[in-house]
């Protein structure tokens, strides 16, 4: 069943012009049919009373909670080509909150002016479209494209940085998330294609963030993203 995010206005709900196109041209909707609505994080079944005007009406609440018990905010590098749009939409599966995007001393990638807010609204678009395939009730966010040396703006109880220098033992990533109690924030840092330099390494650990492992191999930049919140997924999801 085809899920969307829409607002509750009494026993209706509505959605935005997007989502009426994909439900109406795409998916082809006719009156009587289902889907899954979600407003203000519940979801509820709704059916298609008319299409002519659009009019859904709920039927039931479900009772699903598909959130990690921890808001956690992705913080990687700009990556060349799509591999940051394949990064965005796996995160949202793997149930981040929040994404900063960053550029640091080797990204490669450079977005600047009128071109960084039509970068960050396509990339929000990702971040829901992957909401909605994942069955989440929170739509990920992501507003703000930093340079490396304002990583303090990124507010955490628990902030980690991924860096090669360190493979090995991921039992310092174990045991910081192990110390994690349901409703702290999570942060973690991931480098670009040719990694940190030493000099961004301290210049995060100046600002309280944490050097952790990701293995014994090294991982390309998009590969670390999504085993970095892999692991924290299951982490908190193990409590």
């Amino acid at each position: 069943m085809q899920r969307y995010f829409g607002r509750r206005i009494k026993n209706n709900v509505f959605l935005d012009e997007d989502d009426i196109y994909h439900l109406l041209k795409v998916m082809r909707a006719r009156r009587g049919e289902e889907i899954e609505v979600v407003c203000d994080e519940k979801t509820y079944i709704c059916e298609i009373t008319s299409t002519k005007p659009l009019e859904i009406v709920i039927n039931e609440q479900l009772k699903d909670n598909p959130e990690l018990p921890n808001y956690v905010i992705l913080a990687p590098c700009l990556l060349k080509g799509d591999k940051l749009d394949f990064v965005l939409q796996k995160s949202v599966e793997l149930g981040v909150s929040e994404v900063v995007l960053l550029t640091s001393q080797r990204t490669i990638v450079k977005i600047k002016g009128q071109q960084n807010d039509l970068k960050l609204g396509r990339y929000q678009k990702i971040l829901k479209e992957a909401a909605c395939q994942s069955k989440r009730t929170r739509v990920p966010f992501i507003n703000r494209i930093i340079s490396f040396d304002r990583i303090n703006e990124i507010e955490a109880d628990v902030k980690l940085i991924a860096y090669e220098g360190l493979k090995g033992s991921v039992s310092n990533l174990n045991k910081k998330l192990n110390n994690v109690k349901p409703g702290k924030k999570i942060a973690i840092i991931i480098g670009p294609e040719g990694g940190f330099s030493e000099p961004e390494v301290q210049y995060a650990k100046n600002y309280g963030f944490s050097c952790v492992s990701l293995g014994n191999r090294i991982l390309r930049a998009e590969t670390a993203s999504l085993y970095a919140l892999s692991v924290i997924a299951n982490r908190l999801e193990d409590k």
